[in-house]
């Protein structure tokens, strides 16, 4: 039997978690054939199971389920643009796992309703994805009203649904003369994670906003791409503004790469404060015996912030790395 095969048949398993992996296997697995089981699994009796399987079916592209997501919403006709609206910018409870909650190991039947609000976003996603007439279309020919308002309200709603049916719309808003809308625009591209976005918001760097540049660092944080480590290391040592350069130093710290550590090491020296502490953040983050000597300057820091940090990362990263195998 092939593994996809296999894979289908799990969707059966009495294990929730089986389920659930499997249904997230077949997804990202591209297995077409797979449409129908994990169709079954969105009336599944947990919600985390029936969110793997709309995401797996939206990455299907499996337009038939459009209906049923739209019954998931609970709304009535012509409502649903609104419900979608609501659904991908909703927030609620921490998912309760398996080790807590028990619901999915020896067929335990404790139900986790709390999740249901995540099934209704998922759904919402998934049809943004699969229909983006229904909500993605009216946000981007929004984009054209002359108030920032509205412009803003549109790029929150379209990286809400994290739909690159938006992407190059967006980054033609990158150049909008007004600088919320800018910042709102680089936000929503984060979001998204639209790849070729990368270069247009590295182009933000040069701003002159500081709030826009903070928030195009932000979003080139959620690439983890190393095309950026060479952008984020000149603006940690060369812009102007202490926040930016606070927040270039988390961001090179996330991409744990050695590449990181020269800037890193000079960002040791900044004026604020607040950037030698993030650094040392940053730097604790990155395996690599090159950041011990920087380190160490952070323990005899004259600041008891940056010392203090310092004091308490250290001794975990030589223990750390002494472990590691030869």
């Amino acid at each position: 039997m092939e593994l996809h095969d296999r894979l289908i048949a799990a969707c059966g398993h009495e294990n929730g978690n089986i389920r659930r992996a499997a249904a997230i296997a077949l997804g990202n697995m591209n297995i077409t054939t797979a449409k129908n089981v994990l169709a079954k699994l969105m009336g599944d009796k947990f919600p985390v199971v029936k969110e793997a399987a709309i995401s797996s079916l939206s990455k299907l592209g499996v337009t038939e389920i459009v209906d049923h997501l739209i019954a998931l919403l609970n709304v009535e006709e012509g409502d649903v643009r609104k419900a979608v609206l609501q659904a991908v910018s909703a927030k609620g409870p921490a998912p309760q796992t398996a080790e807590q909650g028990g619901a999915f190991g020896g067929g335990g039947e404790q139900q986790t309703a709390d999740q249901s609000w995540k099934v209704q976003k998922m759904a919402a996603l998934a049809l943004c994805k699969i229909k983006p007439e229904i909500a993605v279309a009216p946000l981007m020919a929004a984009l054209d009203h002359e108030n920032p308002n509205v412009k803003i309200a549109s790029i929150t709603g379209l990286g809400n649904m994290e739909t690159e049916h938006a992407g190059d719309r967006l980054i033609e808003v990158l150049k909008d003369e007004n600088w919320e809308v800018r910042k709102a625009a680089a936000n929503a591209l984060g979001k998204i994670r639209y790849k070729p976005a990368l270069e247009p918001l590295v182009a933000l760097l040069g701003e002159s906003r500081f709030g826009v540049k903070i928030e195009a660092i932000i979003a080139l944080n959620k690439f983890k791409s190393l095309d950026v480590l060479g952008p984020l290391s000149k603006t940690i040592i060369a812009d102007n503004n202490p926040d930016v350069r606070r927040t270039a130093a988390v961001a090179l710290g996330n991409l744990k790469s050695e590449y990181a550590i020269p800037a890193l090491t000079k960002a040791m020296s900044d004026e604020a404060w607040q950037v030698r502490k993030a650094t040392v953040a940053a730097l604790a983050g990155i395996r690599s015996t090159n950041i011990l000597q920087p380190m160490i300057e952070g323990i005899v820091d004259e600041n008891e912030e940056v010392s203090q940090a310092a004091a308490v990362a250290y001794p975990k990263v030589v223990a750390s790395l002494a472990a590691e195998p030869e």
